[in-house]
Order: structure tokens, then C-alpha cells, then sequence
């Protein structure tokens, strides 16, 4: 491979990341929307439950087979970061396996308590990064903050802080889960 080839298949795989994550960052806004019809609110609703933040989540075998303790939460995971990720790699199948096996290894070992829902994480990698503090601040005002991984697309969208670093403490065990019609994250 020449030099050229190897920056034209990064250049590839950080497009679909920002993709992926455009994706992902949509489904989760869209699960924030209630309504009759809606089966990703009624989904989601579990990752926002008081409760869900104040158990451990300590590692099981199942998760190597991406299930996740409630059928909601496994639902949620799968068509929230799951099927983007599927649908990516079909359409550019060069980048398959890493894409795949990114989005694999993040959930079974980097999510949830160890990034996702870390409270010590905070400043400067919660300007560019989704964890910690950041996505703790969308368990305790869940009309903001939508994005997952990346911060990017809550910066695009206007609905995260506006200085895009979280500095609020997010009580582990205030999250409510409050749809409403229209949110403006």
C-alpha cells in the first residue's frame, strides 16, 4: 500500500465514524420523541430509568453476544449503534471488520461504567468525547445532549452546552426520563 491508498482508507474509516455516529446521534434524538408509535421511545425508556445508573453493571458472558441486561436495553444498543454500524459496513464492505469490530469492542468493554457512564471523567475529554460527565448530564436533563461517542453532532446541532464542556455534577440517582412531544436539545 502506498502512502496515498493508506490516507484515502483512514480519510474512509473516520468519514464513517462521523457517519456512524450521525446516525446513531439521530435514533437516540428521535427515542427522546414520545409518541403512540414510537417503539425506540418505549425502548430507550429502560436506559433512562432512575434505577438503570444506580446498579453495577459488572461484566457477563452474555454481553460477548451483545445482549445487555433487558430486552429494552438490547433493542436500544442494536438499533441505535448496531444496525448504523450493519448498514455501513454493506455499503462500504472494505471497512467492514474494523467498522464492526470497533463498534464491537466499544460495547462490550469501553461502554457503559467504564466511559459512557463514568462520573469521573470530565473537562477537556468531555469537549470532544460523549462520556462521562457529558452523557451523565443527559440522564439528568434528557432534552440535551444526544450524542454518542462523539460530541461533534451536538455541536451541529445546537443541543449541548454552549461551551460544549460539561462542568455540572449529574446525581447518579436524579436521571428521569421525561419525553415531550418536540424537543430542541
Amino acid at each position: 500500500m502506498n502512502g496515498i491508498t493508506v490516507l484515502r482508507w483512514t480519510l474512509t474509516f473516520l468519514l464513517l465514524i462521523l457517519a456512524w455516529t450521525g446516525m446513531a446521534y439521530g435514533i437516540h434524538r428521535l427515542a427522546h420523541h414520545s409518541g403512540r408509535w414510537n417503539l425506540l421511545n418505549r425502548l430507550h425508556r429502560a436506559h433512562h430509568h432512575p434505577d438503570y445508573l444506580n446498579h453495577q453493571r459488572s461484566f457477563r458472558w452474555h454481553h460477548f453476544l451483545l445482549c445487555f441486561g433487558s430486552l429494552e436495553e438490547t433493542l436500544d444498543v442494536w438499533i441505535t449503534l448496531t444496525l448504523p454500524a450493519l448498514l455501513l459496513s454493506c455499503l462500504v464492505p472494505s471497512h467492514a471488520p474494523l467498522m464492526l469490530g470497533f463498534h464491537y469492542l466499544y460495547e462490550i468493554f469501553l461502554s457503559d461504567d467504564r466511559l459512557d457512564h463514568n462520573p469521573s471523567l470530565r473537562g477537556g475529554v468531555t469537549r470532544w468525547f460523549a462520556w462521562g460527565q457529558y452523557h451523565l448530564e443527559h440522564h439528568r436533563q434528557p432534552t440535551k445532549h444526544f450524542g454518542l461517542i462523539l460530541t461533534f453532532w451536538d455541536v451541529i446541532f445546537m443541543s449541548g452546552p454552549a461551551s460544549n464542556a460539561v462542568t455540572t455534577t449529574a446525581a447518579q440517582g436524579s436521571c428521569r426520563f421525561t419525553p415531550a412531544a418536540h424537543h430542541r436539545r
